[in-house]
């Protein structure tokens, strides 16, 4: 498992070297139009790295400043897990309204049904959800296919943590909530494996996954 970062490294803001003038310019194209709530999701390329930008930019006032708050909040996570194989590098912020974290090549988890799996997919997995979970990040969405990435050699990423909670490891928030949420995580893994290798759920992770497929009705994570 990686090293954390100190918590004042992992706090310090980051000032990200692309500039507005980059995704405003011909490198940049957009990768998903957001909603009228929801940021732009802007590919940047260029020669030395290509670039995911989260863009509130062009959004109506009210929206901007929501958006402000969200990418704060999500850059803090981001920097929170700096350094843990699987998950986006953190590039920095652009402006107010704007950041940017590393494109990652990869596939939704949902095309991989009646595929071979890469080997030990779900051990690396679960490895990579216990490292988020070890510096007081719960992702919450997992169940969601766009949020669990496989690269063409195998590797497994993580994205999208804006919907993510954050809680300082040995705190009292943690330890009232970390426990209870770090289950929904552990339900969007075992959906992910009871779809594409059912053969290799243990008998506690099927009994486990029938147990939170009843309580999932009364969540207010869907």
């Amino acid at each position: 498992m990686s090293k954390a970062p100190q918590s004042g490294e992992r706090d310090r803001e980051i000032t990200s070297s692309i500039s507005e003038t980059d995704f405003r310019g011909p490198k940049a194209r957009i990768f998903q139009q957001g909603g009228w709530g929801k940021a732009d999701i802007l590919l940047l390329e260029s020669p030395e790295r290509k670039a995911i930008v989260k863009d509130f930019n062009r959004k109506i006032l009210p929206v901007r400043w929501y958006g402000r708050w969200q990418i704060r909040r999500e850059a803090s996570i981001y920097r929170r897990l700096a350094g843990i194989p699987g998950v986006p590098k953190y590039f920095g912020r652009i402006g107010k309204n704007a950041m940017a974290i590393e494109y990652v090549e990869g596939e939704r988890i949902s095309h991989w049904k009646r595929r071979e799996l890469p080997p030990e997919l779900f051990a690396r997995l679960w490895e990579l959800i216990d490292a988020i979970h070890s510096r007081g990040i719960v992702h919450i969405d997992l169940r969601k296919r766009d949020n669990i990435l496989i690269n063409p050699s195998g590797g497994v990423f993580i994205i999208d943590f804006n919907a993510s909670f954050r809680f300082d490891p040995g705190s009292r928030r943690a330890r009232w909530f970390l426990p209870m949420l770090r289950k929904i995580d552990h339900f969007g893994f075992l959906k992910w494996k009871a779809a594409l290798a059912p053969a290799q759920l243990s008998e506690a992770e099927r009994h486990a996954f029938r147990r939170m497929s009843v309580l999932r009705r009364f969540w207010i994570f869907k």
